[in-house]
């Protein structure tokens, strides 16, 4: 494309982005002006062109802020229909400074709460799991995200952990039964009939305990499951498909040598930001914890290449993003889930492979070396170090003085 092409898509993206956000005097209100010269500015014009002509509800949504029928709010935008599109335009928003910031999976929770508890038809069940949800599983997504995003498995968890809850005073209702009212043999057929998710009634079922809505019931201890494991040759191939595959994104191989190098999940490794690499005469360093870890080469080289091309940055999306692993919503990384289906589809089980390399280097240090460098916990380390098979723990023990 020439330069004289580039200055019309550019002009042509101006103009329509001038008319859709024209306010009722004809200008662009004030608030909704970072978002419209993030647009015009895009590095690639004539895909913000693009997104806008084959969208009706983009349209809809840049006229409806512009002459206000939609305010520009968070609670606004709450009351549409849900859709892709709202929540890219919102992440539009908080990302050039329109909206403030907020959690979207603390906010997700409490829209998903709402239709939930309306659709319980006992009021003394309702009040049970408004209770419960309020001051155990709100609260601790709460505690989450004063210090990081809340993540898609903790959301996830308590979404199940409470219609789990839900089914289970259901069930005890039509054994005519209300919670103070549980005894024990209501416990054990509980857990031993149904599928393996009943299990994730004993979040409700301990916090009702030490709410003292419940007495004189024992819960089963939860089955242990061991992790998937890779063999070492499963190990060696894994490594040998990120470093040479030819089509899969460098994106993609980057996320899954962290993986396998370093025993991070990959929740983790997509909240990645650029500050915690460095490149200098150490070579490549990541920092996960406290320490700065060499990144061996070539999944060193794999790593700059994706450095020098993150995907995401020629919209108004991410233009300066901080984030190592940019994703296609505006502000937010790389989904974990579809990370990990891609890694699944070249053949790579992302939880053994982490289990993998974590024996590996249990091997090589003690686990509360380990567990101060990856900035993971100290049980966590040790409970790795015991299936490896080793002993650290006098070295703990010594270390803990």
């Amino acid at each position: 494309m020439t330069t004289d092409q580039a200055i019309c898509w550019r002009c042509l993206l101006a103009v329509r982005v001038s008319t859709l956000l024209a306010g009722p005097d004809g200008a662009i209100p004030e608030p909704l002006q970072p978002l419209a010269q993030a647009i015009i500015n895009m590095p690639r014009p004539n895909t913000g062109c693009t997104w806008i002509n084959q969208n009706p509800r983009v349209r809809e949504l840049l006229r409806g802020l512009a002459d206000g029928t939609i305010a520009l709010s968070h609670e606004a935008l709450d009351g549409l229909p849900a859709s892709r599109t709202v929540e890219y335009l919102r992440g539009l928003l908080v990302t050039h400074g329109c909206l403030p910031p907020r959690d979207e999976h603390l906010a997700s929770f409490d829209r998903w709460l709402t239709p939930k508890l309306d659709a319980i038809k006992d009021p003394d069940q309702r009040r049970l799991i408004e209770r419960y949800s309020r001051w155990h599983l709100k609260r601790r997504l709460r505690d989450q995200a004063r210090t990081a995003p809340v993540t898609v498995g903790a959301f996830l968890r308590a979404k199940q952990h409470l219609t789990v809850a839900t089914q289970f005073l259901h069930w005890l209702g039509n054994r005519g039964r209300r919670l103070d009212e549980c005894t024990q043999h209501d416990i054990d057929a509980w857990f031993s009939n149904g599928t393996t998710t009943r299990q994730h009634a004993n979040s409700f079922l301990y916090w009702a305990i030490r709410q003292r809505l419940v007495r004189n019931i024992t819960l089963p201890l939860p089955t242990s499951r061991t992790s998937p494991l890779a063999s070492e040759d499963e190990h060696l191939n894994t490594l040998r498909a990120l470093l040479l595959h030819d089509t899969l994104p460098a994106a993609h191989r980057a996320i899954g040598l962290m993986l396998v190098l370093f025993g991070q999940p990959l929740s983790r490794i997509v909240q990645l930001r650029t500050d915690q690499l460095r490149d200098g005469a150490e070579g490549l360093q990541v920092s996960f914890g406290s320490n700065w870890l060499n990144v061996p080469e070539p999944a060193a080289a794999v790593i700059r290449v994706h450095l020098t091309a993150r995907p995401g940055l020629n919209t108004a999306a991410n233009p300066s993003s901080q984030l190592l692993f940019p994703g296609f919503m505006p502000g937010r990384p790389m989904h974990v889930y579809a990370v990990a289906n891609i890694l699944r589809a070249i053949g790579i089980r992302p939880l053994a492979a982490r289990s993998r390399a974590w024996l590996q280097m249990v091997r090589e240090a003690p686990p509360s070396v380990l567990a101060s460098a990856l900035g993971i916990s100290a049980a966590t380390a040790m409970r790795y170090a015991e299936r490896a098979g080793t002993d650290y723990l006098a070295y703990a023990s010594i270390a803990k003085r």
